[in-house]
This record gives C-alpha cells, structure tokens and sequence, in this order.
C-alpha cells in the first residue's frame, strides 16, 4: 500500500510537471504570436502613416503647381506662397482655408493590401509655419488593429522664377565685382557657365551684404511711391544659388545675419565651392549665415531667358521666340533702319513728329516733348508721350511698347504712367537691338512710379533692353531686364528686380568696365504679385516650384 501510494504521488506529480510544461510552451506561444501579431501591427500602423504621407505630399505639391499655373495673388511683400491661403483640393475655385495654422487634409483614409483588404487607416494634417509663408509641415498618423504610427516631414515650397529673385543673373561672372560694397536685399541666382564650374561668379571681399529684409523708411525719397503693405519686409525668403561656378567670403561680407538668415546658400558642387571666410560672423559656416546650405539643388532649373529663345510663358507660349511675342504684341512698335524710322504696328498709322524724334537713332527723354501716341477704334490710348515741365519729366505708355534698332537714355529725373488692357496698372517698354544698332537703355535721372496713377508694386512699368541698362540716376523703380550688362553707380539704388546676363557695380558715371567695383549700391527686391506683372516681361508659366524636404520625422 506504502509503495502504490508512493507510485500515485510520483505520478500525479509527473503529470503536473508536464502540464505545466504543455501550459508553459502554449503560454510562450501565446506571447510570441501577441508580441508578433503587435509588431504586425504596429509595422502596418507605421505604413499606413507613411502611405498617408507620401500620398500627401504628392498632392501638396500637385496643389503648389497647380496654384501657381493658375496665378498666385496675393502675399504681400513678405516670404510667400500661394498654399498659406488654404489648399482648394476639389480646384474648384474655393480654398479650404487654414485654422489655427493648420488643416486637416483627410481622416481614416483606409489603406488595403495587394487583395484589397483593410489593413489600417490614417488622418493626415498640414500645419503652415505663422511666420515663414513657404514652410509647411505634413503629419500623418496611421492606425492599425489598436496599434498606432506617426510621420511627419516638414517641406520648404518656393518658386525660383524669374522675378522672384533679387537678381537673377546669366552668366554670371561680373558678379564678382560685388565685392565693393554692394547690398542685396533679397535672393540672388545665378546659372553661371556649365564649360567653367571654376569661374567666382561672386567674389565678396568688401562690405558686399545680402539680406533678408528691407525697410523702405530709410528711403524717406521714396517712400510714399509704394504701397504700405510693400514699404517693409522682415522676411524676404532670399536664398543664394549659383549653378556652375564658385563664391567667395571674405572681408566683411554678409549673406544673412545671424538673427535672420537666408533660406539657403546652394552654390556648384557644394562646399567646396564656397571657399573664404567672413572675419566677423556664422565663421564655423564660412561666414554665411543660413538655413541650408549645399550644392545646388534644383534638378530642373529655369535657364536665363535670351529674346531669341521660346518663353513658355502666359503671354508668350503660343511664339517660337519671346522676340516674336514681343512684336506681335505691342501695340507700338517702331523699327529703324539704318537712318529710316518707320512705323510697323499698328498698321495704317501716321506719326510723322514722332518717327523724326527718333532718326538719329536714341530716343533721348531730356526736356523736348515727344508724342508717339495715338487713339484705338475702342477710344483707349496706345502709344507713348513724354513731357517736361518744373524739372520733372512724365513718361506715359499705354500697352506695350517695342522700339527696334534705337537706344533709349533718360536725362531727367521721370516720372512713369503704365497702362494696360483691361485696367491694368502695368506695361512694357522694350528696347531692342535691329541691323547691329540699338537695344540699350540709359537712366541718368531717377525712374520712379506717377503716384497719381498707382503705387508701386501696384503701378509698374517694366524695361527690356535686348543689350545694356546702366544705373546713374539715384532711384530706379521698375523690374529690369537686361540681354547684355546691368550696371549701377555708387550710392543709387534699384527698387524692384534684375534680370540680366552679368551684374555690377561701378564706382563712377560713365565707367565701361566692372573692374572698378562702387560703392553702396543697391538693389531692394519688391515682390510684385502676378497680377500686376507687366504681362511681356520674362517669366515662366507657373514658374519654376521647388519642393525641399528639410527634415523626416517617425514616431
């Protein structure tokens, strides 16, 4: 009995131990398919957070493109987007405004598998930066079977058009002569030579300085010409890009401050191509003072814009040269040949005091009347008249206008009247070279909005030389094209945008070369929204948008 008891004791107790085994294993079984089922899910959480934000991302920037085709207005002079008013996803005309700086784009958007099984969900929102119109950041949180993901990516989205820069050079190399003390106020690109990476395009030895920021106060000769809403901008969005070619720092230069840097300064093939140093400030950055800083970093960029080249702009699209478009559409245009000056459009028209202004070939704007003016069938105005009277001339232009083989030289200080179709506050005057002669424009005499008509970046007149602008008149206030050289003396300032092969500064009047940098000269960048843009002046249909991803973020 003793020993059959004993047996059942030892029995029992084997049985225990092996179904504590058997519950042990089921148990680590259990574990391991809950802890594997968790990570399934939090894997599936974590990619329907990021499809959440791949897919959005896309669409933010199929929205920037899209808004940008369709015109931005807006923005005032600040750093801008067309997005910070809303995004109109359905494009309806309607943007789905921000609240509180952000918006929610989509909640629980299923996502499925390759069978089409619901796998999760995520709810994607877009924050706007209150103070820096481009920065955006998207965040997308994922769910899947109770477990949870987020993704975040903050974006920078820009337009590197034309006139959105400072100065937006060709070529580039005469840049170099910044370096005499020169002030930017907002973003300067230049696409430099791609035969020569090695060339300084912008050697800043001096007192050369790009900034981020203007205050038209301390132009007190101006002030009251723009609007109140232009007279200041504490964030201009300015970044430096050079695409082939190198930049050098030194002296006392300034690109950015430490208190309010440049967006960005992506130059060539990257550092090495940003050599020197500034002696006083961001010296572990080589003295500039930015945000990002790189090689360039457009995959696609905008060429310079040449008269004889297709600009796919709103305008101009439907020409095979942008110097097609401008002839077809002025609605004055007069040619010189050799010593003939003759009227090519509009067709029929006799200006005879007009075309003998101009025989000896330079439409001098001095203290002589000059009526080249003339009435449409619908009663408007066409034409150009410019007057002198009290020391000050006006410069009337109604619709563009395109003087062929004639150079332009403004000797008074002037005032403008832009006027376009359909009410427009803005107008072309294009000067173009013909038969080797002609294409360059003189302003010797300040260039300044009437403002009785309009306030600058309302009111504008937009000049186009196929050659060379030189700058001796203290205030410029215009966008400027120029196919050769814009050049500025010392002290004089330009309110609006460059646009032209090489830039410089000069120290005096009537210096031909750029190896004699001047001194404080200056070109503020006023944003002038696309509605109000002189419709010829070279721009690209909806611009050339840049979508940086600055950081990535999963949580």
């Amino acid at each position: 009995m003793r020993s059959q008891g004993i047996a059942l004791v030892a029995t029992l107790a084997l049985m225990a131990l092996i179904a504590l085994l058997v519950f042990g294993t089921f148990f680590r079984t259990q574990i391991e398919l809950w802890v594997t089922r968790n990570d399934t899910t939090s894997v599936q959480a974590f990619y329907a957070a990021e499809a959440g934000l791949q897919k959005y991302k896309a669409v933010l920037f199929q929205q920037y493109v899209w808004r940008e085709q369709q015109g931005q207005t807006g923005g005032g002079a600040g750093c801008f987007t067309s997005l910070v008013t809303g995004l109109d996803l359905d494009r309806d005309g309607t943007p789905t405004p921000f609240v509180n700086n952000q918006l929610t784009l989509v909640t629980n958007e299923p996502v499925v598998d390759a069978e089409g099984r619901p796998i999760g969900s995520y709810t994607v929102t877009l924050f706007r930066d209150q103070d820096d119109g481009q920065l955006f950041t998207l965040v997308s949180r994922g769910t899947s079977g109770g477990a949870r993901a987020t993704v975040q990516a903050t974006f920078r989205i820009s337009n590197s058009d034309y006139l959105e820069q400072a100065i937006f050079a060709g070529a580039g190399q005469a840049n170099k002569w910044l370096n005499g003390g020169a002030t930017i106020r907002g973003g300067i690109y230049v696409v430099g030579s791609p035969n020569d990476p090695d060339q300084y395009v912008i050697e800043a030895n001096g007192n050369f300085a790009l900034y981020n920021w203007y205050d038209l106060t301390t132009y007190a000769e101006v002030t009251n010409r723009v609007e109140p809403s232009y007279q200041r901008a504490q964030d201009l969005c300015a970044s430096l890009r050079v695409q082939y070619g190198k930049i050098s720092v030194g002296g006392s230069t300034q690109i950015g401050e430490p208190n309010n840097k440049v967006k960005g300064v992506f130059v060539g093939r990257g550092g090495q191509d940003i050599t020197g140093n500034n002696v006083d400030v961001c010296q572990n950055n080589k003295g500039v003072c930015t945000e990002a800083m790189g090689a360039f970093d457009l995959a696609n960029p905008p060429s310079f814009p040449e008269l004889d080249q297709k600009l796919d702009s709103e305008a101009c699209q439907g020409y095979s040269t942008w110097r097609a478009c401008l002839q077809a559409k002025a609605a004055l245009r007069i040619q010189r040949v050799g010593n003939v000056v003759s009227l090519v459009s509009p067709p029929g028209l006799s200006l005879p005091s007009c075309l003998s202004a101009l025989t000896s070939g330079t439409l001098t704007l001095g203290t002589k009347t000059i009526d080249c003016t003339f009435t449409r069938p619908d009663g408007s105005q066409g034409g150009f008249r410019y007057t002198y009277s009290g020391g000050q001339g006006l410069l009337e232009v109604y619709g563009d206008v395109v003087l062929e083989g004639l150079d332009l030289v403004l000797n008074k200080p002037t005032e403008y009247k832009a006027s376009g179709p359909g009410g427009r506050k803005s107008a072309t005057l294009a000067v173009l070279a013909y038969g080797g002669t002609g294409g360059n424009i003189d302003l010797n005499g300040n260039l300044l909005p009437q403002t009785a008509h309009g306030l600058f970046p309302e009111h504008v007149l937009g000049l186009v030389a196929e050659k060379n602008v030189y700058q001796q008149g203290q205030y410029v206030m215009a966008p400027i094209y120029a196919g050769g050289m814009f050049r500025v003396v010392k002290k004089n300032v330009l309110f609006g945008s460059v646009i032209s092969n090489t830039f410089c500064t000069t120290s005096a009047g009537n210096e031909t070369k750029c190896d004699a940098a001047g001194q404080a000269a200056e070109v503020v960048y006023i944003r002038i929204p696309q509605a109000n843009r002189p419709v010829l002046l070279p721009s690209l249909k909806g611009g050339k948008p840049v979508f940086q991803v600055l950081s990535y973020e999963r949580r």
